[in-house]
This record gives C-alpha cells, sequence and structure tokens, in this order.
C-alpha cells in the first residue's frame, strides 16, 4: 500500500499527484529562478533527488548502477555555459530566449552498453527519471521545458557542458519560476503537443475477459 502524508487524507493525496500529473506543461520561456534562488536551487537539487527514485532494470556500472546522468547548471555556472555556447555558436532560433529565462539548465545523458536488449531499458528508464524531476518541480510551483534541439547534443556541446565519453544524449532541461500569464502569452512558445492530446480511448484497450 501507497503511505500518503500524514498532513493529507489519502484524497486528497490522490488529487495532488493526479494534479501534477495532469497539470504540468511545458514552458518553454521561464522567469529565471524566481524570486528566492536559494529556494528554487533547494527545490532543484530534491527534484533530482526525485528523479533517482525512477525504476531501472540493469545495473550499468558497479560504482553508479543507475543508466542516467544530470549536470545541473545554476547561479554563475549558468551563467558561464551560456556564453560559452553562444561563442561556439551552438544557440540559434529560440534557444538564446529559453536560455535567458532559466533559472537552471540540466544537461540530460544516459549510458548505452552496445547491447540492444538492455539499451532500450536504460533509455526508458532515463527518461522516466527526466519526467519525475518534472513532476516534482511541478508540484513546487516551477515550470519546465525538455529540449531535444539536435545541436545541444553535439561534440562542441558536450565539451561545454562536460559530458564524459560513452554518454549519449538525453536532452536539455530547463527549470525556472513560471512567466505570468500576460508575460508568457506576450513572449513564451507554448508546447505542440499538450492541445494535440486525445482520450485515452485512441491509444490503448481495455481487455476484461
Amino acid at each position: 500500500m501507497i503511505s500518503c502524508p500524514d498532513t493529507l487524507s489519502p484524497e486528497d493525496f490522490t488529487r495532488a499527484v493526479d494534479a501534477a500529473i495532469r497539470d504540468r506543461r511545458t514552458r518553454k520561456v521561464l522567469a529565471g529562478p524566481g524570486s528566492d534562488p536559494m529556494a528554487f536551487q533547494a527545490a532543484l537539487r530534491d527534484s533530482l533527488a526525485l528523479a533517482g527514485m525512477a525504476p531501472f532494470h540493469f545495473a550499468r556500472e558497479d560504482e553508479v548502477p543507475e543508466p542516467w546522468r544530470f549536470r545541473a547548471f545554476v547561479g554563475a555556472g549558468l551563467t558561464r555555459l551560456r556564453a560559452e555556447l553562444d561563442e561556439a555558436d551552438v544557440l540559434y532560433g529560440k534557444l538564446p530566449a529559453i536560455f535567458d529565462g532559466a533559472g537552471a539548465v540540466v544537461q540530460a545523458t544516459w549510458l548505452p552498453e552496445g547491447r540492444p536488449e538492455r539499451d532500450w531499458e536504460h533509455l526508458a528508464a532515463s527518461a522516466s527519471a527526466v519526467q519525475n524531476s518534472f513532476l516534482a518541480m511541478h508540484a513546487r510551483s516551477f515550470g519546465s521545458y525538455w529540449c531535444s534541439a539536435p545541436v545541444l547534443g553535439k561534440a562542441v556541446a558536450n565539451r561545454i557542458f562536460g559530458v564524459a565519453e560513452g554518454e549519449a544524449y538525453l536532452g536539455t532541461l530547463f527549470f525556472g519560476a513560471p512567466l505570468d500569464p500576460e508575460a508568457e502569452a506576450e513572449v513564451g512558445f507554448p508546447g505542440k503537443m499538450h492541445a494535440r492530446r486525445t482520450s485515452p480511448a485512441a491509444w490503448s484497450e481495455w481487455i476484461d475477459n
């Protein structure tokens, strides 16, 4: 049985979890770390710890069995990252605005083994870890965006992000305080798929006999 916090009834706990899953959405342009950068960074640390609760099926290495790796850039580290990516002509299109609005950027990678029967499980587990972090940040009232721009996984970007040899690109994750609705309507880039979601009847079957 799943336990709920003493401060919530089981019904309220269920509603809170459901709401976090249902209401989270892509926020490509954010408002930095918000009014309390230390609270934002604490929330991000907690969220990355919760990312690590994702299920994984095989130990990737003896020392660090999880197949995912996250590198978080905040404060001066994020400023340096933004400048180095710009100098290397990595940023284009909407990416400069997305970087400028972020309170933190996390480079997410995973470690393939070169064994297809295991690698798809490593990748699925790593994607689950990303979703855990997004839901945890949403529950703490922060926004997120999973960017998969190919240029951010190329060799020049890997060098700047400090990605180790053997790691494969999973995505560049942006976190921060959400813009107010008026500002988001003016400068935000809405997620492409949120409004296109369909009923479960379109993609699931219910078999009871």
